[in-house]
Order: structure tokens, then C-alpha cells, then sequence
């Protein structure tokens, strides 16, 4: 009897085991995706400031339409204005390029900063 449910155990544990893993291979493929998002829409804006695409006074929502979301968007308490920060994912907030778009209060861009 002990062995039956010492088997019963181990194979429960085995299956549960087996289903974290599945889950984490999920979640890792789920940032792996996010990661390559977040480069590609760097990538688009980058190119479409050297191109002069992006410039003062483009409007937010065509920037967003056009290369995608930033990674993040938040008010600038510095600035008083909304900023945006694209970045490929090998950077961090503290390390390597980023573009800041900065827009003002009716949502028309009024500043870009790429910041190595």
C-alpha cells in the first residue's frame, strides 16, 4: 500500500512539475516576443527620425498608428509634458540608446531626445 501511493505521489509531483515547466517555457516565450516588439518599433522610429518622418508637431496618435507603442508612456514632471521612450531591448532605462518623445498638451510632438 505504501509503495502504491508513494508512486501515485511521485507521479502527481512529476505531473505538476511537468506543468510549471510548460508554464514557465510560456511565460519565456511570452517575453522573448515582447523583447523583439519593443526592438522592432525602436527600430521604426529611429529610422524614421534620421528620415525626418517623425518631427515637431506630428501628432501622437500617427506616431503610434505608424510605428507602434512605446515601451513606456508617462508625464514628465521635469517637463510638464507627456514622454514617451522607445528602446531595443538590449538597453535599460539606465544604459544604452533611447529615443524620449516629448509631446505637448494637445498631443502634437514638441521635442525628440536620443539619449546613447
Amino acid at each position: 500500500m505504501v509503495m502504491v501511493l508513494t508512486a501515485a505521489f511521485s507521479l502527481s509531483a512529476n505531473a505538476d512539475g511537468i506543468a510549471t515547466l510548460k508554464d514557465v517555457g510560456r511565460s519565456m516565450a511570452d517575453i522573448n516576443r515582447e523583447m523583439e516588439r519593443e526592438t522592432k518599433a525602436f527600430g521604426r522610429v529611429k529610422s524614421a527620425v534620421d528620415r525626418g518622418d517623425i518631427m515637431k508637431g506630428t501628432p501622437k496618435a500617427d506616431i503610434m498608428r505608424r510605428y507602434g507603442e512605446p515601451v513606456i508612456a508617462n508625464d514628465d514632471s521635469a517637463t510638464g509634458r507627456e514622454k514617451w521612450v522607445y528602446k531595443p531591448a538590449s538597453s535599460t532605462f539606465f544604459k544604452g540608446i533611447k529615443i524620449y518623445l516629448y509631446f505637448d498638451a494637445i498631443g502634437n510632438l514638441d521635442e525628440i531626445r536620443i539619449v546613447s
